[in-house]
């Protein structure tokens, strides 16, 4: 199969997920390039604001080589497109990389099993920051993004 990737919204959950079908991240223009094509899809979804996002790993594979690089970038496209984002799936590598790069760049890193259980926790994320409320200091919400 050739390279590709496919992000849908769920309008009843009010979230768009990312699928990748054989993207593999080897090096750095490997991820400019992943880069470049993420961005794209999500600036439909995210309009002038931010989306939550669900992220299928499956069919994404960050090869060691990329990694480095690869930490860098989806923190910067995450802060510029997203409210949360929750993972799930994915081999063994591309965990590892996602887990390590979020710790080194302080992106969320938020990996569970399934989709199931990664929306689970984005709902349980958006209930904890509803029932706390609004800041009065800022207008948005206590406790870091919205």
């Amino acid at each position: 199969m050739a390279w590709s990737m496919s992000f849908d919204y769920d309008a009843p959950n009010d979230v768009v997920t990312a699928n990748f079908t054989d993207c593999v991240l080897v090096n750095d223009e490997d991820v400019l390039r992943w880069r470049r094509e993420v961005e794209v899809h999500l600036a439909r979804y995210a309009g002038s604001g931010k989306v939550d996002l669900l992220i299928n790993l499956d069919g994404l594979v960050v090869k060691f080589t990329a990694g480095r690089v690869f930490g860098k970038e989806r923190r910067e496209v995450l802060e510029r497109f997203t409210h949360r984002s929750y993972r799930f799936g994915g081999d063994e590598m591309t965990r590892m990389f996602v887990l390590t790069s979020g710790a080194i760049n302080g992106a969320a890193v938020n990996h569970y099993l399934t989709r199931d259980e990664a929306l689970a926790a984005l709902k349980a994320e958006r209930e904890a920051l509803r029932q706390r409320g609004p800041s009065p200091f800022g207008g948005g919400f206590i406790g870091g993004k919205v």
